[in-house]
């Protein structure tokens, strides 16, 4: 029997080569995000980085992937508030401080101007975007409680027993236990003291 040659996958090949012969991509593991900052001159732009980093990381990270000259960097941490608030937002914890918060801004050898933001914005369908966070927001809010829902009273359940209590003053004599409609309590002190089920009561053949 002659066996059919099988194709090797490109990434089985890929595994075989060498590491120093392969081409290899390095992609960077953070997330740098520029802030508009328009009470700042065009000399300077505002970045909020990781924690773990720091003014070199920034420069080199600017002038090799950007090509954009860096003179000078200033760095600041800000501490979030204390809250109560959960992080999935859904209730109330123990007292917390989320994670700080690390900016930097940048003094640049060339001056830079944030563009301007669109005012029609319908080649980007922002009024389908809206309306898709609008049902998000009004559907999350249906399945899910708010952080103060613990400390608010529940009113559907306060007009329930109020509904519950006026029937039982109209008709008192029609409202009985639980345990004695069920037989449940006859039934355990019958049982407790001949050690065998007992007939149930005349009462309760009553419709």
């Amino acid at each position: 029997m002659v066996r059919r040659a099988v194709a090797i996958p490109k990434a089985a090949k890929n595994a075989l080569v060498p590491p120093a012969q392969r081409k290899q991509v390095f992609l960077p593991e953070f997330v740098i995000a520029l802030v508009r900052t328009p009470f700042l001159s065009s000399r300077y732009a505002q970045f909020r980085v990781p924690l773990n980093f720091n003014k070199l990381d920034l420069r080199d990270y600017l002038q090799n992937l950007y090509g954009v000259g860096v003179v000078s960097v200033r760095s600041y941490v800000e501490q979030q508030p204390i809250t109560r608030i959960t992080r999935d937002g859904r209730n109330i914890g123990q007292w917390r401080r989320p994670l700080a918060q690390k900016r930097m801004t940048v003094e640049l050898r060339e001056p830079f101007v944030y563009p301007e933001q669109p005012k029609d914005l319908s080649p980007w369908e922002k009024s389908s975007w809206d309306a898709s966070e609008k049902w998000q927001n009004k559907m999350q809010k249906k399945s899910q409680d708010g952080p103060h829902k613990a400390e608010e009273p529940d009113y559907d359940l306060r007009k329930a027993f109020e509904k519950q209590a006026k029937e039982i003053k109209k008709n008192p004599e029609e409202w009985r236990p639980s345990s004695k409609v069920l037989g449940s309590d006859f039934a355990h002190k019958g049982f407790a003291r001949t050690g065998k089920a007992p007939a149930p009561p005349k009462w309760m053949s009553k419709s």
